[in-house]
């Protein structure tokens, strides 16, 4: 695919259409199918946008999106104890120290650890 120098508005509309749908086609990025069709990637982008008003998903965000991600710091590391009868017990910071020794004296009445 070229372009035509002296070609009318309507031919290359045509055209753009024909590269746009084309490119929709084939398995390449935009600036892989433009170098291998040598078209410039800014007319695709023109005609791209002029010919569906579309614009690619990147540009299409008008704020980015944040995802929170939470990374415990060492003073929120869980403690975990591990019986020989299996139980996994994990103590998260800041628990209550009555509370733990109640927890470990049911599972000590229970015989599980």
């Amino acid at each position: 695919m070229s372009t035509k120098k002296n070609s009318s508005d309507g031919e290359r509309q045509q055209f753009w259409q024909m590269a746009l749908d084309a490119h929709q086609e084939s398995d390449l990025s935009i600036a892989a199918f433009c170098k291998k069709e040598g078209i410039s990637e800014a007319a695709y982008y023109y005609w791209r946008r002029k010919l569906t008003g579309s614009v690619s998903k990147l540009e299409e965000k008008s704020a980015p999106n944040f995802l929170e991600v939470v990374v415990p710091s060492p003073e929120t590391t869980a403690f975990e104890l591990v019986f020989t009868s299996g139980i996994t017990l994990r103590i998260n910071p800041g628990m209550d120290n009555q509370m733990l020794k109640q927890l470990l004296s049911a599972l000590k009445q229970a015989g599980l650890c």
